[in-house]
């Protein structure tokens, strides 16, 4: 979900910290400079850094049998690489969409700006005008080709039920487009991710902007360790893959992303 919402993934060779610098420039803005007058005095944008650091993740040890290694007609690496690439994708994905950033990366989802709460009421739905509110909370200078909403599939399907007093499904794109093509709400892609929460009692349950400026660093490549002698009593063989990651949302304070919340009661 996060890397199909538009997130910048990098490698780098180490796992040292990483410094991103970050700024707020916009309170400043330029002057017209007169013939043979002084030039007025420069400003200092308000700068700061993100730092990525390099959690190891694990995938856990996946158990098979010799028999399975010996008998299976498929291609057994690459159905070992899948799983195990699966398991790393869905805690990294986890992690950068609601990690708190104790001891483990700082999700969008909570650090985003709020763009719109929901008014009293509206613990499990979504007026459709909070849906503009939300597209208009992100500053005009983020809503680029890149902006995408990001929410869990339950919340799609919730949009996708709702209906004016004639019947008429508020989401008429939906309804149009032709297979293949990618979800449009608003003018805007929608991607699906199930890591954001669905809709209760103060959900942050959609996000919207660029989330180019959410960053994800990977160090070097995905290690898979066979554990050949360890499970070999039970005549089994174990493998596990680790991969060190950490993501962080850029200039978060200026709201590249934001995000929608439902009521609280």
């Amino acid at each position: 979900g996060m890397e199909a919402v538009g997130a910048e993934v990098f490698t780098t060779a180490t796992g040292a910290d990483l410094p991103i610098p970050t700024s707020d420039d916009t309170a400043n803005v330029g002057s017209i400079v007169g013939e043979a007058a002084s030039h007025a005095s420069g400003t200092t944008p308000t700068m700061g850094q993100k730092i990525l650091r390099a959690y190891m993740y694990s995938s856990l040890t996946l158990k098979v049998s010799l028999q399975f290694l010996q008998d299976s007609a498929i291609n057994v690496e690459a159905w070992l690489g899948a799983r195990l690439g699966e398991r790393l994708g869905r805690i990294q994905n986890t992690h950068f969409t609601t990690g708190d950033s104790i001891n483990k990366p700082q999700g969008v989802m909570t650090i985003s700006t709020q763009g719109r709460q929901a008014a009293v009421g509206n613990t499990t739905t979504i007026p459709f005008d909070d849906v503009y509110r939300l597209i208009h909370s992100v500053d005009v200078a983020y809503r680029n080709p890149r902006c995408r909403f990001m929410m869990h599939d339950n919340t799609i399907r919730d949009l996708r039920l709702a209906k004016d007093g004639q019947g008429r499904y508020l989401w008429p794109e939906l309804g149009s487009v032709q297979i293949g093509q990618p979800l449009i709400l608003a003018g805007y892609p929608v991607v699906v991710n199930n890591d954001v929460a669905t809709m209760a009692a103060s959900a942050k349950a959609i996000s919207f902007g660029d989330h180019f400026a959410y960053k994800i660093r990977r160090v070097s490549a995905i290690t898979i360790v066979r554990l050949g002698e360890l499970f070999a009593e039970n005549a089994q063989v174990g493998f596990l893959a680790f991969l060190r990651a950490d993501g962080g949302l850029v200039d978060a304070g200026q709201g590249p992303v934001k995000h929608f919340a439902n009521s609280a009661t």
